[in-house]
């Protein structure tokens, strides 16, 4: 099943899941706005594969992978920087906390009131969540960024002024004594 545009914003995850049904679509970064904000390639691609199932007769579960390539902003040398990722994950939807207790440890679960979900919310999300806080480049990317660029300050001492000023004959010591 190939996943639609309009459908992507809200779906019913029990339905969803006593079916097993199971999506694959690509789409626009620019098609997640809170993921178009932080990077600058927007009309690339993203390819999603989902499946749903339910787990333990009763809990709707989502397991999914995404795979795309962002270009970001590195915070050392403010330069793209492209990453690719390649992502997997499980997720469960319970109601209520007491849902927990026969899930597998590798799901990560989402206490949801109402069956529906959004599923731009949830890919954002997990995109969101892999990219780095302050994303770098792997090698240090300021001794090339000295290179290319001609960053040197003239350094001035701000005491030179001092020099030319003249000292008076007749200046006091400490003690209050002139010398001569």
């Amino acid at each position: 099943m190939e996943l639609v545009k309009d459908s992507l914003d809200w779906l019913k995850l029990f339905r969803l899941a006593n079916k097993n049904l199971s999506m694959s679509d690509e789409f626009e970064i620019k098609e997640l706005p809170r993921l178009s904000e932080i990077v600058s390639n927007n009309s690339d691609k993203i390819k999603v594969n989902c499946s749903f199932y339910v787990e333990n007769e009763s809990t709707p579960c989502l397991d999914g992978t995404i795979s795309l390539n962002v270009d970001l902003v590195c915070q050392r040398c403010l330069e793209v920087l492209p990453l690719y990722l390649d992502l997997s994950f499980s997720l469960a939807f319970l109601k209520n906390e007491n849902q927990t207790e026969d899930l597998s440890i590798d799901i990560e679960c989402f206490l949801i009131k109402e069956e529906e979900v959004s599923l731009i919310d949830l890919i954002s999300d997990e995109i969101l969540l892999s990219i780095p806080m302050a994303p770098k480049h792997n090698f240090n990317c300021m001794t090339s960024f000295g290179k290319n660029y001609n960053n040197e300050q003239i350094r001035t001492n701000p005491f030179a002024i001092l020099k030319d000023i003249q000292k008076p004959s007749n200046a006091r010591s400490k003690n209050g004594s002139t010398k001569k």
